[in-house]
């Protein structure tokens, strides 16, 4: 019956071409052919172009064409992915939680939203998505560590290298939980450990570009500069774009002397990752040091620009600027400073300053006193900032 169908309907097609007996035209109907975009894989090519070029938005649209064209998981997670190594984290958590929001059921979600969370520094929320994979597969070790690294992020830090040891036990062969676990290692100062757990990342990914990073990094903070140099070059050899590896060589070479090396290095880094804002950080450091304090201030405020802003970039910018006597600007920035961060005292004792000179002295009163509570009972400016509230209290 369904080839009979098919008989019928092309001989009726056949039929309506013909043109009609009587010497009229019967007029044919076309179908309007539907206009198909661009394949996935050309929009995808394209994507990684923006990408290459520096094109964050443009990039960020051509993956959302070339999702939408399939609505593979792999690309929106290559999106997130370069949107957070862009220095985009509240765009990669945007994305993220768009998808995580409309999959319920997707573990995969969670991870992608919990990793962007993670990037953007945000620990609480990251830890509630990662309890969330936990609790759908208690022994996901992408969830461990997750969780191991929010915990980090919020400052507890032995229960964050418990959880990232046990996603480690879970998942032994993966370089990234090893780098996790060595991270954390690492900033509690178990340097030794740290390069243990790195060698074992390289071990498992011998061309990963971030683990011979990693290593580099251990080994300089080991004193074995000569081999810590030799995993540094690697990584560059591997990715010449990986901002992090002429970053930690820059570091390195600070730490041998070699400040025009350093410089070099650092301005490579702010020049591969220009959105990662503890780069310009340490491009605004080399140059404070030289005494080159314009390109320096210039630095700082990319540093403080960038999403997340590095946290000591602000006090450094807010101190130079009180060295140049730029008082409006110090004001700002120093005030800036100090809504991000309570309880860093040296702040204080500038705006302090800051007022002082602007003859405010209500004001500087109460920022130097706010110092004195804050700093450490050894710190050496206490009694310059006691001399200023006696002085200003004569005024």
């Amino acid at each position: 019956m369904f080839r009979r169908f098919l008989g019928v309907a092309f001989a009726g097609a056949l039929v309506a071409a013909v043109p009609a007996c009587g010497g009229g035209t019967k007029p044919v109907k076309t179908v309007k052919k539907v206009k198909k975009g661009p394949p996935k894989k050309t929009l995808l090519a394209d994507a990684r172009e923006a990408a290459r070029q520096g094109e964050v938005d443009n990039a960020d649209a051509k993956y959302a064409a070339a999702y939408e064209a399939e609505k593979e998981f792999d690309i929106l997670e290559e999106r997130v992915d370069y949107l957070i190594h862009a220095g985009h984290p509240t765009r990669a958590q945007e994305v993220a939680k768009a998808y995580y929001d409309a999959n319920a059921t997707d573990v995969n979600g969670y991870k992608l939203y919990a990793e962007s969370l993670l990037a953007g520094g945000k620990g609480v929320e990251a830890l509630e998505v990662a309890d969330q994979i936990l609790g759908m597969h208690a022994d996901d070790a992408d969830g461990h560590d997750k969780r191991g690294r929010a915990l980090m992020l919020l400052e507890k830090n032995q229960e964050g290298i418990e959880e990232l040891r046990r996603a480690v036990q879970l998942d032994g062969k993966s370089a990234k939980l090893h780098m996790s676990l060595g991270l954390a290692l690492h900033k509690m100062g178990e340097v030794n450990e740290a390069a243990l757990e790195f060698r074992a990342a390289l071990k498992a990914a011998p061309q990963d570009a971030q683990a011979n990073v990693l290593l580099g990094m251990a080994l300089r903070d080991q004193n074995e500069l000569d081999e810590s140099k030799h995993f540094l070059d690697e990584a560059i050899k591997i990715d010449e774009n990986n901002g992090q590896a002429y970053f930690e060589l820059g570091v390195l070479y600070n730490r041998q002397g070699k400040q025009a090396d350093a410089e070099v290095a650092f301005a490579k880094a702010v020049q591969k990752s220009p959105n990662e804002s503890r780069f310009w950080y340490a491009y605004g450091e080399i140059y404070r040091v030289q005494e080159r304090f314009d390109d320096a201030i210039n630095a700082y405020k990319k540093s403080v620009e960038l999403d997340p802003p590095h946290p000591k970039a602000i006090a450094k910018l807010g101190l130079l600027l009180v060295e140049r006597k730029d008082w409006e600007n110090a004001e700002a920035f120093l005030t800036k400073a100090i809504r991000k961060d309570k309880k860093n005292a040296v702040n204080y004792l500038h705006l302090g300053a800051v007022y002082a000179a602007q003859k405010k002295n209500k004001a500087a009163i109460e920022n130097f006193q706010t110092y004195l509570e804050l700093a450490p009972k050894n710190d050496p400016d206490r009694d310059r900032a006691k001399d200023a509230i006696k002085e200003l209290k004569r005024r």
